[in-house]
């Protein structure tokens, strides 16, 4: 099975109460406990820094294990655990232990739910990256540094972790709200790395051969649709009938009937501006040549007896490779990563990472316990190694679904793993948004789905047409946006099912490469502050009890708030607006809060508002002739590459979207072409020279937001300033640290005179 189900019941329970108490220094304080059996326990205590707590725990013995107990308020929450389909409550029992997600049974689901024993494996918690690391509204977050699994039973006023080690390390940081804590946080673990500027643009998959590849690819070019990489998941092997898609066996060869010729797919895929993407795990197939290498080389984990541990994949076995071996990186990279990177890959999915058997002896004597959750780490590592050594540059991705703390510091994306083609609530579409809430707690800022899911098993039924649109929407706000045909893939929803699809699909891959100035200014952040781009309500309202509750919306960044629909019916979608006005995407609408509402959403309407006040930078297109703005339908750079290939320099012409009032504001935005620009709003500032209402919002602009009166056109060059009029005030704009000029439409909208209709159906 996928999952490990594990008990242990401890031969003696021994609290230990009282104990002496030595300063070693002027900042680490050691308790050394004993209880009457005259075991002894240790806790060293050390002050990093006024924030941040180290507390060490050690006992005598190496097969005892520990427990920790929290007093708490019933209201305080805990947040985290790095990613879960479903949002921890108490009473909640689960373990950070790595391993596949939870399962649904389609519609049944729905109904099993209330049994007392849910007959899902291992219940809802189940999770491919289930990680010691959380967040409590008390002003603080925290995390073992341990690798053995740690078993956490939560109730209201009390929670408790057990530690299957004799010795722990726990780290404590504090602050006064959400975002200083997590900017503290990432002080200690470091900051992501920035991912290269294609990753935001949306990338495509295509399976079942080179012609299907070749002719994807030239559908978006001719269709304008952004696109920035192909993924190609079965290079190395795949087979279809007329209900199923799997792909095995996991030769991590080439596949010469399906791609007979690599490099020419790669020089075709490359020189129209798209990135090629394959596939990898460290699984392997019994029986393939790779595996007889393998085996001759000693590199595959061995159990107690020193045979070759077999992991059961869909019926099929396979060995696996064993990290810890010295040679692990270097013969890795020889049989496996660097031919495929002269095929021409420009990264590829890190599959797997949580198969490691309890049972298995690893070439660094250490056992399947010790290593099971550092094993995605370890898989990481090696990718991230060998990415850096042959493209210092880092023009290159890799996303992986397992990890443990510190797989933010290695892979650049991270999914959220086989979701079903459901609306349930099990492992279906409303899954998705907890899953990203709680991975930005452990950094996984750069984190996608596949669109409209990818497991089709048992009662679950393929996706439908309802089910990838609401997908589509939620994907298109996500730092990634990539699709996936799912094992149901000849009967599974495509955007190229009908013209309707396709006008959906088209419309949000642009919204989404629109707000790349947006996904970049936010990445910065990330990397400078620790912040993440995806940020739960809490951390934007931390002192809105109703905030704590929320894990079906989000804020994208500080400015945006996105409510995606997640059920079937949409005729009382639940909306929360949080203290603020907020502007709709699409009607002009204004909405205050704090409140409630309930609304009816159209099928392809995307719930999508813009805070009052707030400047959001979009990018439209290239200027191709005197005031014509071309939308992102056309092109970016000269349309044998076509749109979503080259965003930077797309972004010589930058939209700023301003809300213009009664109050002052002011900003600044990190531009991908380097430095910055400041801009701010100042109500009645006197005579300045008269705005340019000639220019129209851009051709084909579906997926830009509505509603603003008037634009002005400027040209800003490294170092420069300029001002205009705006309504009863002024707008300042300055270029700083820029290497090359910035040509820039202004499009504002006054708060006065927003359309007062209401957008929705209430």
């Amino acid at each position: 099975m996928a999952w490990d189900f594990i008990r242990r019941r401890p031969t003696h329970i021994v609290p230990i109460v009282a104990g002496d108490v030595q300063w070693l220094n002027s900042s680490v304080l050691r308790v050394t406990l004993r209880s009457a059996r005259h075991l002894a326990l240790t806790l060293t205590l050390t002050t990093i820094e006024p924030w941040h707590t180290v507390i060490e725990v050690q006992t005598e013995y190496p097969d005892a294990l520990l427990e920790i107990v929290w007093q708490t308020p019933a209201a305080e929450s805990w947040k985290g655990f790095g990613e879960h389909t479903h949002s921890i409550h108490p009473p909640a029992r689960f373990d950070s232990w790595v391993e596949e997600g939870p399962v649904g049974l389609g519609r049944w689901s729905r109904w099993l739910k209330f049994l007392p024993f849910v007959p899902f494996p291992k219940g809802p918690y189940a999770s491919y990256a289930s990680v010691p690391l959380w967040l409590s509204s008390a002003g603080y977050s925290a995390w073992f540094e341990s690798t053995e699994m740690i078993r956490w039973h939560l109730q209201s006023t009390w929670r408790r972790a057990q530690i299957w080690s004799h010795q722990t390390t726990l780290h404590v940081v504090a602050g006064k709200d959400p975002e200083q804590v997590m900017t503290r946080q990432f002080a200690v673990l470091q900051r992501p790395p920035q991912p290269p500027a294609w990753i935001f643009a949306p990338w495509n998959d295509s399976v079942q051969g080179q012609a299907e590849a070749q002719a994807l690819s030239r559908f978006l070019r001719n269709k304008r649709i952004p696109s920035s990489a192909i993924w190609i998941e079965d290079w190395m092997g795949s087979q279809q009938n007329a209900r199923r898609f799997w792909m095995r066996p996991l030769t991590h060869q080439p596949d010469q009937s399906l791609y007979p010729n690599f490099p020419a797919l790669s020089h075709q895929l490359h020189s129209t501006g798209f990135k090629m993407l394959g596939y990898f795990c460290p699984e392997v197939t019994e029986g393939t040549p790779l595996y007889q290498q393998a085996l001759k080389d000693h590199m595959l984990v061995q159990d107690a007896s020193g045979l070759p541990v077999r992991i059961p994949i869909l019926g099929i076995a396979h060995g696996e490779l064993d990290l810890t071996h010295p040679n692990a990186q270097s013969w890795i990279s020889t049989h496996l990563f660097e031919p495929a990177r002269q095929l021409g890959f420009d990264g590829w999915m890190a599959d797997f990472g949580e198969y490691l058997p309890v049972n298995a002896i690893m070439a660094d004597k250490t056992t399947g316990w010790h290593t099971h959750n550092r094993y995605p780490l370890l898989w990481q590592q090696i990718n991230r190694t060998f990415w850096d050594n042959a493209r210092p540059s880092g023009d290159y991705t890799f996303f992986v679904r397992s990890a443990w703390v510190g797989t933010h510091r290695l892979a650049p994306v991270m999914w959220g793993g086989d979701s079903d083609t459901d609306f349930e609530e099990a492992d279906g579409l409303p899954t998705v948004i907890p899953q990203v809430l709680s991975a930005q707690v452990a950094g996984f800022f750069y984190w996608a789905t596949d669109i409209a899911g990818y497991m089709t098993f048992g009662l679950t039924k393929p996706s439908g047409r309802l089910l990838y649109w609401r997908w589509l929407q939620l994907a298109a706000l996500l730092p990634v946006m990539r699709t996936h045909h799912g094992t149901a893939r000849p009967r599974n929803w495509h955007f190229t099912k009908d013209e309707e699809t396709l006008e959906v699909y088209t419309r949000y891959t642009r919204l989404h490469t629109a707000l790349y100035p947006y996904f970049h200014h936010l990445a910065v952040q990330a990397t400078q502050v620790g912040l993440p781009l995806v940020r739960p309500m809490y951390m934007v309202f931390p002192t809105d009890p109703v905030s704590w509750t929320l894990d079906q919306q989000f804020m994208l960044g500080s400015d945006l708030l996105v409510i995606p629909v997640t059920k079937r019916s949409s005729k009382q979608h639940r909306l929360y607006f949080p203290t603020g006005s907020w502007r709709c995407w699409w009607t002009n609408t204004i909405y205050t809060g704090p409140q409630w509402i309930s609304a009816a959403i159209p099928d392809d309407r995307l719930p999508l508002y813009v805070r009052l006040g707030a400047t959001l930078p979009l990018m439209e297109g290239v200027e191709i002739a005197d005031e014509v703005m071309e939308g992102i339908v056309d092109s970016f750079i000269p349309i044998g590459q076509g749109p979503g290939t080259d965003l930077p320099h797309a972004l010589e012409y930058l939209t700023l979207y301003m809300s213009c009032g009664d109050d002052p504001t002011t900003g600044e935005w990190a531009l991908p072409s380097g430095g910055t620009l400041v801009w701010q709003y100042q109500p009645r500032a006197g005579s300045l020279c008269p705005m340019d209402d000639s220019i129209a919002m851009p051709v084909y602009a579906t997926h830009l937001p509505k509603g603003t009166h008037s634009a002005v056109k400027v040209r800003l060059n490294p170092g420069s300033r300029c001002q205009f009029a705006a309504f009863e005030g002024a707008v300042v704009l300055s270029l700083h640290g820029a290497v090359t000029p910035l040509t820039c439409i202004v499009r504002l909208w006054h708060d006065k005179k927003g359309d007062s209709r209401d957008g929705y159906s209430a």
